[in-house]
């Protein structure tokens, strides 16, 4: 392995985005070692930055802010003056992406738009992320990762059966466009290694989450289950059975019994009812009937476990797939977590060292390293502006009294 080679070093990338889902794609850009500027307009810059900061902190800054955009830095650029948008599109003359989840629309308005920064730039990968894209009847309507979850149908698979629609446990909708959007920029960045040309990525949160649907739209969309919409599953998933949730007096834990796996569940469970039972005689019956089966099973581990871990200890020694239900202080220090360097320190202004989750690929020629620092707004105005634009302290100077350049009031 090499210590110094990173996959996307040299890469430069402009990043004026708030919230979760543009700044996780910057993370991971990030974090395979493309220098990673954020773009943040006065006076807060980024909202994230004034999400539940530390009351005892000067700076505006939170870990919510932190946890999205460490390793990156910050120069902050009132871009809808003439003067700050011109100081954009010199920067753009010297970056090979540009990510951003402002409001469609927004950044042509200050002549900001690709159509624009394309001339300046032909090399230039440019991509916006956004709630429904930056075409159709909703294009120009705010959105967020709950909103993207519902419009695309995954919110009505998620809680219990007849229940009412309950929030996924993390901004997955956010997440999965940040991968994604990632994905998408890496895909044009190799394109313009062989083209010389750069493109526009409009890359969508409804989209993508909808694009994680998985069996349960399959088989509707086949014609199986037509006129028939998807119901969520609740703590017992349709498919192979048994797959779900149980409990013992300590805790949850969780079992999947693929289909290849139904006679080894039998034989190690002893329950040898349930192979004449026509109920459960197939994967489609056992699914359509896995709330009966699941009962079943429950009393089964009821009566013989007490402790999760010994159930556990239990299936996995008969060759079976479950693990405990864990909570997140369990997970964060979890032996699997903690061998592979999943989390490392990072230091944040008002709050100290704070071990932050790295990108999790584990690449043996081009590892990936988590910045170790997270920058104030406004940070970088004068290291960054100076070396890509040959500003001078006096003109930057000058440019923060008028304010086309804003920092955090603690950095004066």
């Amino acid at each position: 392995m090499s210590n110094n080679a990173q996959a996307l070093a040299g890469v430069r990338v402009l990043e004026a985005t708030n919230y979760i889902a543009g700044p996780v794609a910057g993370r991971i850009l990030h974090d395979l070692g493309a220098e990673v500027v954020k773009l943040e307009l006065p006076p807060y810059g980024d909202y994230s930055r004034g999400v539940m900061p530390k009351p005892e902190s000067k700076a505006r800054f939170s870990p919510l802010h932190a946890y999205y955009n460490r390793g990156k830095r910050s120069v902050c650029i009132d871009f809808k003056r003439p003067e700050g948008a011109q100081l954009v599109r010199r920067l753009i003359a010297r970056f090979d992406v540009f990510l951003e989840n402002l409001t469609p629309g927004l950044l042509a308005k200050y002549g900001l738009g690709y159509d624009d920064l394309k001339i300046i730039n032909p090399r230039l990968i440019m991509c916006s992320v956004s709630g429904f894209g930056q075409t159709g009847p909703m294009a120009k309507l705010p959105a967020t990762d709950a909103i993207a979850q519902s419009i695309s149908g995954v919110t009505s698979l998620t809680g219990n059966p007849d229940g009412m629609p309950v929030f996924s446990g993390i901004y997955i909708a956010d997440g999965n466009a940040g991968v994604n959007a990632f994905g998408a920029i890496s895909a044009a960045l190799y394109y313009r290694e062989k083209s010389g040309r750069g493109q526009y990525i409009d890359l969508c949160l409804s989209e993508c989450i909808f694009n994680l649907h998985d069996n349960t739209l399959s088989e509707y969309l086949s014609g199986d289950k037509a006129g028939d919409a998807p119901k969520p599953f609740g703590s017992h998933r349709n498919g192979p059975s048994p797959h779900g949730y149980y409990k013992t007096e300590d805790g949850y834990f969780i079992m999947v019994v693929l289909d290849h796996y139904w006679d080894t569940f039998i034989k190690a469970s002893g329950m040898v009812e349930l192979r004449d039972d026509p109920r459960f005689s197939s994967l489609r019956k056992r699914s359509e009937n896995r709330y009966i089966l699941a009962e079943k099973v429950q009393a089964w581990v009821t009566r013989n476990f007490k402790r999760r871990d010994d159930a556990i200890k239990f299936l996995r020694e008969a060759g079976l797939i479950a693990a405990p239900v864990l909570s997140v202080p369990e997970a964060i220090n979890h032996p699997q977590i903690n061998s592979r360097d999943v989390l490392q320190p990072v230091d944040v202004p008002g709050v100290g060292l704070m071990m932050l989750p790295r990108t999790p690929y584990h690449m043996s020629e081009t590892p990936t390293r988590i910045g170790q620092r997270a920058a104030m707004l406004g940070e970088d105005n004068h290291p960054v502006l100076s070396r890509d634009l040959g500003l001078s302290d006096d003109e930057i100077r000058a440019l923060e009294a008028k304010g086309v350049l804003a920092k955090d009031p603690v950095l004066s």
